[in-house]
């Protein structure tokens, strides 16, 4: 696990310096956010994802090999570089000879559909309550590895979706991120590991340290829309 550590540790001093992006981003710890929200307060305020096996399901139906974690990493990149872009440009890139009369298909489109409006509202909402759609815990680490390396391919697919060919362009932060989560998507299963503790925890430090990421991107990129994102400035993922 020592390239996921260092990505981590990287990745950790990346976002403890932007603290001081001119764009005004201030940064607070997730748990400080967490502890003044009631949990009622969150349901209320926001829906969750479909569950990854029902994502998974309605790929199915569409005959495809796509994973739930690359389309829900493609999805944030496209409305991270365009938050108007509606969900039929999603559907429309990733499954563009689908039959529009078929009965499965409708279904499946559906709850894309209702993950295209969630993950908008997740993106923007001001608790920070974006989550990225992963295999849950239970699933093998070596699974959960792969998947997050299919959401960052995603990812960055999504960003050219949404008109961002060229990441050298982006502001400087965002840059830096998507250098990242080019390091991910690539390395695909060549991660050596062995399921310890340590694997567990450097795994879950670099889905925080993603998750953060891609809302500073969202940030910059989307200044008018998107929320502050806060961590506290002594506040380290590793």
């Amino acid at each position: 696990m020592s390239q996921i550590r260092f990505t981590i540790e990287r990745g950790t001093k990346r976002v403890n310096d932007c603290q001081l992006l001119s764009s005004g981003v201030r940064i607070v710890t997730l748990l400080f956010l967490l502890s003044s929200i009631k949990h009622d307060d969150i349901a209320a305020m926001l829906q969750n994802l479909p569950d990854y096996l029902i994502l998974n399901n309605a790929l199915h139906k569409l005959d495809t090999e796509i994973t739930p974690s690359e389309v829900h990493g493609t999805l944030c990149g496209l409305l991270c570089a365009n938050s108007n872009a509606g969900a039929e440009v999603w559907q429309q890139a990733l499954w563009p000879n689908q039959p529009s009369g078929d009965l499965l298909s409708a279904e499946a489109r559906e709850i894309f559909k209702q993950t295209h409006g969630i993950t908008r509202r997740q993106l923007n909402d001001s608790t920070c309550e974006f989550q990225m759609l992963l295999p849950d815990d239970d699933d093998g680490l070596d699974a959960r590895v792969n998947a997050l390396g299919d959401w960052c391919q995603g990812f960055l697919i999504g960003l050219s979706l949404g008109g961002i060919t060229d990441f050298g362009l982006l502001p400087e932060d965002a840059r830096e991120i998507t250098k990242d989560l080019l390091e991910i998507a690539r390395a695909g299963s060549s991660y050596e590991l062995e399921g310890s503790e340590e694997d567990e925890n450097a795994y879950a430090e670099l889905v925080e340290y993603l998750r953060v990421g891609v809302l500073l991107i969202n940030e910059e990129l989307q200044p008018t829309q998107a929320p502050l994102v806060d961590i506290e400035p002594d506040a380290t993922l590793h």
